[in-house]
């Protein structure tokens, strides 16, 4: 084994990659209502990728699992390729159709959506193959390189336009395809065990394998379907506080940070902490952050609760993968991985069709009161169904 670091090349991979993603994703909207999409339209086209990402997601990762050649890294560098592909076709394609404008940019988003576990996967088959890897520290700089993103691609697309997008998130997937290229690890095991309990791609065998983990996964999209309903509608939760947009960019902001620090400290508190309580804990202040965003009634008091991304997504972030790398088997840990990302994107895609309209139909309040109710329930399952054991065939 070697014990080679590789610390600052994963770390630039997360980074970038999280760049692209700010470029693609959080500014979706103003390349796609430039381009003649209606909101109701682009909020359809992001969660046909989501919804087919998370239909992917698994199948990639058995492919990583069991195929003798295909790794985390081939993944990795196919969606980047992709995206860059498809960038350049929307930067030579001007004046083309709403629906062709639909499937050039749906394309790269699945892509890009796709690769979200992927790169989890990443970096566990480094760990698990020896080399040096501080994976808390990676998700750091992943996390800086989307604040740093966002403020700097937002003043750039004030000044240049939204047309600047496509270019913009082509030339950071040319630059992502170089660094993975050059990413120096490589699957040295192709064999895999052959055994009848073999769940190559199949989501009921593999979760049958795993039932305690199957009712984690529920608890998960539960957490995550809170974090979103926060991130997505936070201008409206902001509005009747008296806040602004420039408000919403400083808790964005202060959250960023927060969840900064326990990234880079995450390796100590696992020596520490017994990772299934971290994850707990995780899943209390989740709530704590959505419960406490109805409570409090001033924009100050909101920037303040920014402090429980501190030990909500700042330990679920890193936790989550440490954990399904250690419960899974090892012909299982890719699938493990795509799965945890399945159910967060399930979260994601439900937020993001729910919240929207029970804030329509009941307001800010009563959305914020569903999703403190199912976050709560999310907590309770992970409290409940999370263990330390390495394998769990058994409720």
């Amino acid at each position: 084994m070697t014990g080679r670091n590789i610390t600052l090349h994963y770390g630039m991979i997360m980074a970038v990659y999280s760049v692209g993603f700010v470029i693609m994703s959080a500014f979706s909207s103003v390349f796609l209502l430039n381009a003649g999409l209606s909101s109701s339209w682009i909020g359809v086209l992001l969660a046909l990728g989501g919804i087919i990402s998370a239909l992917l997601q698994p199948v990639a990762g058995a492919l990583i699992d069991h195929h003798p050649t295909v790794s985390a890294k081939t993944i990795i560098l196919l969606c980047s390729t992709g995206i860059f592909i498809f960038g350049i076709l929307l930067i030579l394609t001007p004046g083309r159709s709403l629906w062709l404008t639909g499937i050039l940019y749906g394309v790269p988003i699945t892509l890009l959506y796709l690769a979200q576990p992927i790169l989890n996967t990443l970096g566990m088959e480094a760990l698990n193959l020896g080399y040096n890897l501080n994976f808390g520290v990676c998700k750091a700089l992943g996390s800086f390189g989307y604040a740093a993103g966002s403020y700097v691609f937002g003043i750039i697309s004030v000044m240049l336009g939204a047309t600047i997008i496509p270019l913009s998130f082509t030339c950071v997937y040319f630059i992502l395809c170089l660094i993975v290229f050059f990413y120096p690890v490589r699957k040295t095991d192709n064999r895999r065990a052959k055994s009848g309990r073999q769940s190559f791609g199949n989501p009921y065998l593999f979760l049958a394998r795993y039932k305690r983990f199957a009712v984690v996964l529920v608890g998960l999209t539960f957490i995550y379907f809170s974090h979103t309903l926060i991130n997505t509608y936070s201008l409206q939760i902001l509005l009747p506080k008296g806040g602004t947009s420039a408000d919403m960019g400083t808790a964005a902001a202060i959250a960023a940070v927060c969840e900064l620090i326990t990234m880079l400290l995450f390796f100590f508190y696992m020596k520490k902490i017994r990772l299934s309580l971290l994850l707990k804990i995780s899943g209390v202040f989740f709530t704590l952050k959505i419960l406490f965003s109805l409570i409090v009634r001033t924009v100050a008091g909101f920037f303040v609760i920014q402090g429980f991304q501190m030990f909500g997504w700042g330990i679920l972030a890193i936790g989550i993968v440490y954990y399904v790398n250690d419960l899974t088997e090892k012909g299982d840990k890719a699938q493990g991985q795509a799965y945890a990302g399945v159910a967060m994107t399930a979260g994601n895609i439900l937020a993001s069709f729910l919240g929207g309209y029970l804030i329509d139909s009941f307001g800010v309040d009563k959305m914020l009161m569903t999703g403190t109710v199912i976050s709560a329930a999310g907590t309770l399952i992970l409290w409940i169904f999370t263990d330390d054991r390495s394998h769990i065939s058994d409720l």
